[in-house]
């Protein structure tokens, strides 16, 4: 099965806009895993609406991916080159394309044009949208 790493974008469009039935179908396709620092935005839109049910559903069926020193480290070495290009990226974003490129899985986002310049950093991106 596919690795497939859900962006905050996506996971938030799944939940809100997708009937339970398709979300299924799509994790017996995919398997979905999110970052730390996925989990993090998304609670953080969870604690700010007060709508706290959601937190078992995403603890419950997809798996949040740690922020390892290989991920950090991978992390840096992206930034520090961007960095020296003028291209600096949101340390939130390059983690959570670092985790991908560091566990060679897809990012599933809906915010192509922002991560399309990781690819030569060896991101591949899930094409599709929500």
């Amino acid at each position: 099965m596919v690795e497939v790493h859900l962006d905050t974008d996506v996971l938030i469009d799944l939940i809100e806009r997708k009937p339970l039935n398709e979300i299924i179908s799509l994790m017996e396709r995919y398997d979905f895993k999110i970052s730390a620092v996925v989990f993090f935005e998304f609670m953080v839109g969870v604690y700010r609406t007060g709508r706290t049910y959601l937190k078992p559903l995403i603890l419950n069926y997809i798996e949040v991916l740690p922020i390892t020193r290989e991920i950090a480290d991978k992390s840096a070495e992206i930034e520090a080159e961007l960095m020296k290009r003028g291209e600096p990226i949101d340390a939130r974003d390059l983690m959570i394309a670092s985790t991908a490129i560091v566990r060679e899985a897809m990012l599933w986002t809906n915010n192509l044009k922002h991560f399309q310049r990781l690819k030569s950093y060896g991101l591949k991106l899930f094409n599709s949208r929500v």
